[in-house]
C-alpha cells in the first residue's frame, strides 16, 4: 500500500510541476498579449489622429462637406469615412481595454494560482506516513491535511 501511495504521490508532484509550468507560461503569454495590443492600440490612435483631418482631401469638395452635415447619407462617401474613422476609434479602446484585463488581473491571477500549484507540490513531497520517525499516519489525516494547504492564499 505504502509504494502504490509513493507512486501516486510522485504522479501528483509530476502533474503538478507541469501545471505550475503551463499556468506560468499562460501568464507570460497574457501580458506578451497586453503588450501588443496597447501597442496595436496606440498605432490606431495615431493612424486616426493623421487621416481624421483629411475629410476635404478623401471625401470631395467643400460643397460636399456643407451638404452633408444638412443631410446626411448611408451611401454618402463622406458618411462611409466618418463611420470607418468611428470603428477605429472603438476598436482602439476595446484593444487598450483588452490590454488592461490581460495584462493586469488575469496575468496576475494565473501567477498567483502557479505559486499555489508550487506551494502545494512542495508540500506533498514529504511523504505523509514518514513525518514521525516510522510511525505510519493515517492516510485519510494526511489527504485532509493537504486539502487544508491547499486553500489558496490569493482568494479575491
Amino acid at each position: 500500500m505504502r509504494w502504490q501511495l509513493g507512486e501516486q504521490l510522485r504522479c501528483l508532484e509530476l502533474q503538478g510541476e507541469l501545471r505550475r509550468e503551463l499556468l506560468q507560461e499562460l501568464a507570460e503569454f497574457m501580458r506578451r498579449r497586453a503588450e501588443v495590443e496597447l501597442e496595436y492600440s496606440r498605432g490606431l490612435d495615431k493612424l486616426v489622429e493623421r487621416f481624421s483631418g483629411r475629410g476635404g482631401r478623401l471625401g470631395g469638395s467643400s460643397r460636399e462637406h456643407q451638404s452633408f452635415r444638412k443631410e446626411p447619407s448611408l451611401l454618402s462617401p463622406l458618411h462611409c469615412w466618418a463611420v470607418l474613422l468611428q470603428q477605429t476609434r472603438q476598436q482602439s479602446r476595446e484593444s487598450t481595454a483588452l490590454s488592461e484585463v490581460l495584462g493586469g488581473p488575469l496575468a496576475q491571477r494565473l501567477s498567483y494560482i502557479a505559486e499555489d500549484v508550487g506551494r502545494l507540490v512542495k508540500k506533498a513531497r514529504p511523504l505523509p506516513w514518514a513525518r514521525e520517525a516510522g510511525r505510519p499516519q493515517d492516510p485519510v489525516h494526511a489527504e485532509a491535511q493537504m486539502v487544508v494547504a491547499a486553500v489558496p492564499a490569493h482568494q479575491d
